[in-house]
């Protein structure tokens, strides 16, 4: 006698696996987050390369390093390390992550299936040498991709104007061999809700090290810097929403 499993649709979990799911679904809540944030002009071919079609390029081309630290989350504890670009969607600022890694396997399960965050695993170091904050990024462990810091000077009470939501595109390949992806999508993730702590401004910088073919983040070149950033905060991470099939 054959039997018939009894886990059916409406019992899936929200995530897998389905009866035990790796992550709790959005929002997620972060506490006193730091983040260092530099921003460049960028090579122009360059960022248009890495846009999806049908996000448009401001210029001069923008785009955005970031070293942050989750000391507590409800993915739990981790480092991010974040490589975008200013872009336009419909008339309206936006920043596309091109790049992204962590260091914990929660955080990158769920934003890569989520989100669509294209997080892979790195060993990314943050912390402090005098009056300078820096981070660093290796991938693999022991080969340096790119480092950035900066000197906080100039206290600054509310957040400058970045406009809307960060943009992702979301690949999901088929399991079938020669098919197209079962899903491609452009996500956008409104403005996070933040409550700002503290920011700084003051001078910076940024490098990339190694021209790998694996993790092609000095592909956006560092032509000149535009301003560099202090941010400790609390955080609310929620759901986002489709703007684009492919």
């Amino acid at each position: 006698m054959v039997l018939e499993g009894r886990l059916t649709k409406d019992k899936f979990g929200y995530a897998m696996p389905a009866d035990a799911p790796l992550y709790a679904r959005p929002p997620i809540y972060y506490k006193e987050a730091e983040m260092i944030g530099i921003t460049y002009e960028t090579d122009t071919d360059a960022a248009l390369d890495l846009l999806p079609e049908g996000l448009g390029l401001p210029g001069p081309a923008t785009a955005s390093l970031l070293f942050i630290r989750y000391p507590w989350s409800t993915l739990g504890p981790y480092e991010e390390t974040i490589l975008g670009i200013s872009c336009l969607w419909d008339g309206e600022l936006k920043f596309y992550i091109a790049h992204i890694v962590v260091n914990s396997d929660i955080p990158q399960a769920a934003g890569r299936e989520i989100w669509g965050y294209p997080k892979k695993m790195a060993t990314i170091t943050i912390g402090t040498e005098g009056d300078i904050l820096w981070g660093k990024m290796e991938r693999p462990a022991g080969h340096l991709l790119c480092s950035a810091g900066m000197k906080p000077e100039i206290p600054v009470g509310e957040l400058p104007a970045a406009g809307g939501g960060g943009l992702s595109l979301r690949i999901i390949p088929s399991p079938e061999e020669g098919a197209p992806p079962s899903l491609a999508e452009l996500i956008e993730v409104p403005p996070h809700n933040n409550v700002q702590l503290e920011m700084w401004t003051g001078p910076g910088w940024a490098v990339f090290h190694s021209n790998s073919s694996l993790d092609p983040w000095h592909k956006l070149p560092i032509k000149q810097v535009l301003g560099a950033i202090y941010r400790k905060y609390n955080m609310e991470l929620g759901f986002g929403r489709v703007i684009k099939t492919y």
